[in-house]
């Protein structure tokens, strides 16, 4: 997990697009698009996967898959070749959705009854494997490195990410692996799951247009600061990673709909301060806030599909069907930057647009009583 998280640290390659290759500022926040359009493929296509083969063998092929991309992107950087870059992160969105969907169920059958294992595995990995690769911008200084370079260093962690998937291969008792392994109940999506899908890409949303251009949203925002944002951004990632621990707790003592409701409502409010004030103090507490809901959405969506499986082994094929949301909110991050963040120069305009839907939904949710609540109410009553 820790492996295919740095998706969300493609910010450090995109920012330095424009000055390598000469590509133009809409164009360069396009790679974490096409990882994201590849993640909409990967965990379609998961559930499928695992009911063929061995759970482990799916997480570690899109691990491997994963580190191939990077690798084959390192090359084609150094090539000055934007089109084929675009076209491998493609190709590595689909083994992050793999082993993203693949691991979680993994961690679901070694802990059965630890919910918070299963539900902050997705938070801790993402989170540090973000922090890694901005601290390793600030030792390297990626800004003074050419294409040739940066490339070479791509191509090195790619490598890296494919020795962790053959050693995931080698050491995992995949023969144990096929015997507990249980149909999947493939079907069309029930209404809990259409809701499900709405919750996560509106919960995604913030989440992912902030990590599509991470750090020009930090730059912009904390102007004034003494030391260099990617400094500061490593340390961000401990709220990423507190969302997921934390939002179990949370939502077993307010319930999924307030608690939910709750988290939009700060995110929403912080977005919208952000577009209007420009002050330091703000900028770092709304950007601690997103990504703090970001990883408890995460954290506490799985439970609420899971509370309403008939069938245990439906869950990862069900999961999987809402997970598709989570790359098309990427998808449309990646639109809203190009267009809004070009088009008026600052991540301001996109915040307000963020905030507004954010505090939008979050007003949805709480006050109509019929939006939601059949899906939600049945997991307060497995609690």
């Amino acid at each position: 997990m820790f492996c295919v998280g740095t998706v969300y640290a493609l910010t450090v390659l995109q920012t330095e697009l424009s000055r390598l290759l000469g590509v133009s500022e809409p164009w360069s926040v396009v790679p974490f698009g096409a990882a994201c359009l590849g993640l909409c493929v990967g965990v379609s296509t998961c559930a499928s996967l695992m009911t063929q083969r061995s759970v482990h063998l799916v997480a570690a092929w899109g691990t491997m898959l994963w580190g191939f991309a990077v690798a084959i992107a390192g090359a084609f950087l150094s090539k000055g070749s934007f089109v084929w870059i675009l076209f491998s992160l493609l190709l590595g969105g689909i083994g992050v959705g793999w082993t993203y969907l693949a691991v979680v169920v993994l961690v679901g059958r070694a802990f059965p009854n630890h919910m918070l294992a299963r539900s902050a595995i997705g938070p801790m990995g993402f989170s540090s494997g973000t922090a890694a690769c901005i601290a390793l911008g600030s030792v390297f200084d990626f800004t003074s490195l050419d294409a040739k370079s940066l490339g070479t260093g791509l191509t090195l962690a790619g490598s890296t990410f494919i020795m962790v998937a053959a050693v995931t291969m080698i050491s995992l008792h995949i023969e144990e692996d096929i015997k507990r392994k249980s149909p999947s109940f493939l079907k069309a999506k029930s209404e809990s799951e259409v809701f499900f899908s709405t919750l996560l890409f509106f919960n995604a949303l913030p989440g992912m247009v902030i990590f599509d251009a991470l750090l020009p949203f930090a730059s912009y925002h904390t102007q004034g600061m003494e030391n260099d944002p990617l400094k500061f951004l490593p340390y961000a990632m401990i709220a990423l990673f507190s969302g997921g621990l934390l939002a179990p707790s949370l939502n077993s003592i307010l319930g999924p709909k307030i608690t939910f409701a709750g988290l939009f409502s700060l995110r929403g409010f912080s977005l919208v301060l952000l577009s209007q004030f420009s002050n330091t103090n703000v900028s770092i507490s709304g950007l601690l806030l997103c990504l703090f809901g970001h990883g408890a959405g995460f954290s506490i969506i799985p439970s609420l599909i899971k509370a309403k499986q008939e069938h245990p082994a439906s869950f990862p094929s069900s999961y999987g069907r809402v997970l598709v949301n989570w790359g098309i909110a990427g998808v449309v991050g990646c639109i809203l930057n190009g267009v809004l963040g070009a088009s008026f120069g600052n991540s301001a305009t996109v915040g307000l647009v963020i905030g507004v839907i954010s505090l939008s939904f979050s007003a949805a949710l709480y006050i109509l009583p019929s939006f939601g609540d059949a899906s939600l109410m049945c997991f307060e009553r497995n609690i």
